[in-house]
Protein backbone atom coordinates (compact mmCIF):
# COMPACT_ATOMS: atom_id res chain seq x y z
CA UNK A 1 0.00 0.00 0.00
CA UNK A 2 2.77 2.75 1.07
CA UNK A 3 4.60 1.63 -2.25
CA UNK A 4 1.47 2.57 -4.78
CA UNK A 5 0.88 5.93 -2.07
CA UNK A 6 5.01 6.44 -2.32
CA UNK A 7 4.91 5.85 -6.57
CA UNK A 8 1.32 8.05 -7.07
CA UNK A 9 3.30 11.21 -5.16
CA UNK A 10 6.68 10.57 -7.18
CA UNK A 11 4.15 10.97 -10.36
CA UNK A 12 2.41 13.66 -8.94
CA UNK A 13 5.42 15.80 -8.03
CA UNK A 14 7.09 14.90 -11.61
CA UNK A 15 3.92 15.93 -13.53
CA UNK A 16 3.75 19.34 -11.48
CA UNK A 17 7.55 20.14 -11.93
CA UNK A 18 6.84 19.85 -15.58
CA UNK A 19 4.33 22.08 -15.80
CA UNK A 20 6.27 24.91 -13.93
CA UNK A 21 7.32 26.38 -17.19
CA UNK A 22 4.99 24.70 -19.90
CA UNK A 23 1.98 27.37 -21.13
CA UNK A 24 3.76 30.11 -18.90
CA UNK A 25 5.03 33.67 -19.81
CA UNK A 26 7.14 36.08 -18.10
CA UNK A 27 7.95 39.70 -18.71
CA UNK A 28 11.08 41.13 -18.33
CA UNK A 29 13.88 43.97 -19.83
CA UNK A 30 16.88 42.22 -21.38
CA UNK A 31 19.93 44.39 -22.53
CA UNK A 32 20.22 43.98 -26.58
CA UNK A 33 22.12 46.87 -28.01
CA UNK A 34 19.60 48.44 -25.72
CA UNK A 35 16.83 48.14 -22.89
CA UNK A 36 14.32 46.49 -24.54
CA UNK A 37 10.97 44.74 -22.55
CA UNK A 38 10.25 41.23 -23.50
CA UNK A 39 7.91 38.14 -23.21
CA UNK A 40 9.41 35.25 -22.78
CA UNK A 41 6.68 32.56 -23.48
CA UNK A 42 7.04 29.06 -22.67
CA UNK A 43 4.61 26.47 -24.76
CA UNK A 44 5.09 22.70 -24.33
CA UNK A 45 8.45 21.81 -26.11
CA UNK A 46 9.24 25.60 -27.47
CA UNK A 47 9.76 28.72 -25.79
CA UNK A 48 9.73 32.58 -27.52
CA UNK A 49 11.30 35.64 -26.86
CA UNK A 50 9.36 38.21 -28.17
CA UNK A 51 9.19 42.40 -27.75
CA UNK A 52 6.17 43.77 -25.78
CA UNK A 53 5.87 46.95 -27.80
CA UNK A 54 5.50 45.58 -31.07
CA UNK A 55 5.20 41.28 -30.37
CA UNK A 56 8.13 40.71 -32.62
CA UNK A 57 10.15 37.98 -32.58
CA UNK A 58 13.53 37.62 -31.20
CA UNK A 59 14.49 34.21 -31.02
CA UNK A 60 12.76 30.27 -30.95
CA UNK A 61 14.03 27.64 -28.88
CA UNK A 62 13.40 24.42 -27.96
CA UNK A 63 13.55 23.65 -24.19
CA UNK A 64 13.56 20.62 -22.12
CA UNK A 65 13.24 21.48 -18.26
CA UNK A 66 14.03 19.41 -15.37
CA UNK A 67 13.35 20.06 -11.41
CA UNK A 68 15.76 23.24 -11.49
CA UNK A 69 17.42 23.22 -14.23
CA UNK A 70 16.36 24.03 -18.44
CA UNK A 71 18.31 23.66 -22.09
CA UNK A 72 17.89 25.92 -24.61
CA UNK A 73 18.85 24.94 -28.51
CA UNK A 74 18.04 27.85 -31.06
CA UNK A 75 15.44 27.32 -33.74
CA UNK A 76 15.42 30.30 -35.69
CA UNK A 77 16.37 34.18 -34.55
CA UNK A 78 18.45 37.19 -34.13
CA UNK A 79 21.22 36.08 -32.01
CA UNK A 80 24.70 34.80 -33.48
CA UNK A 81 24.06 31.37 -31.83
CA UNK A 82 24.56 28.12 -33.41
CA UNK A 83 21.49 25.69 -33.74
CA UNK A 84 23.40 23.25 -31.81
CA UNK A 85 24.62 25.40 -29.30
CA UNK A 86 23.24 24.59 -25.95
CA UNK A 87 22.25 26.66 -23.01
CA UNK A 88 21.54 25.24 -19.48
CA UNK A 89 20.53 27.74 -17.20
CA UNK A 90 19.10 27.66 -13.24
CA UNK A 91 15.69 28.43 -12.69
CA UNK A 92 13.79 29.68 -9.22
CA UNK A 93 10.31 30.17 -9.29
CA UNK A 94 8.77 32.04 -6.15
CA UNK A 95 5.70 33.83 -6.03
CA UNK A 96 5.26 35.00 -9.34
CA UNK A 97 8.95 35.46 -10.13
CA UNK A 98 11.14 33.47 -12.37
CA UNK A 99 14.64 34.29 -11.67
CA UNK A 100 17.29 32.90 -14.30
CA UNK A 101 20.87 31.95 -13.32
CA UNK A 102 23.65 30.86 -16.26
CA UNK A 103 24.87 27.66 -15.96
CA UNK A 104 26.57 26.72 -19.09
CA UNK A 105 26.32 28.42 -22.01
CA UNK A 106 28.67 28.87 -25.36
CA UNK A 107 26.78 31.53 -26.60
CA UNK A 108 27.84 34.62 -25.60
CA UNK A 109 24.36 36.39 -27.24
CA UNK A 110 22.12 34.56 -25.07
CA UNK A 111 24.29 33.73 -22.38
CA UNK A 112 24.77 37.82 -21.97
CA UNK A 113 21.13 38.66 -22.27
CA UNK A 114 20.14 35.61 -20.15
CA UNK A 115 22.24 35.80 -17.20
CA UNK A 116 20.64 36.49 -14.02
CA UNK A 117 17.57 37.72 -15.07
CA UNK A 118 14.28 38.49 -13.15
CA UNK A 119 10.95 37.77 -14.64
CA UNK A 120 7.35 38.30 -13.57
CA UNK A 121 4.69 36.38 -14.32
CA UNK A 122 2.50 37.79 -17.37
CA UNK A 123 -1.13 38.05 -17.96
CA UNK A 124 -2.80 39.20 -21.03
CA UNK A 125 -5.24 42.05 -20.27
CA UNK A 126 -8.61 41.29 -19.90
CA UNK A 127 -11.02 42.89 -22.43
CA UNK A 128 -14.03 44.95 -21.04
CA UNK A 129 -16.52 45.56 -23.43
CA UNK A 130 -18.70 48.71 -22.02
CA UNK A 131 -22.67 48.18 -22.35
CA UNK A 132 -24.60 50.02 -24.85
CA UNK A 133 -26.14 52.50 -23.64
CA UNK A 134 -22.47 53.11 -22.18
CA UNK A 135 -21.01 53.83 -25.48
CA UNK A 136 -24.46 55.89 -26.93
Amino acid sequence: MYKIIFVSFVMFVSVSLKAQLENTRWKSTLYINEPINVILDFKKDTVSVYTVADSSIIETMTYKQNDTSFTLLKIDGQSDCGNDVKGIYHFLLKQNVLTIQLLNDDCYNRSYALQNTEWKKWKDAVEVKPAEPVLK
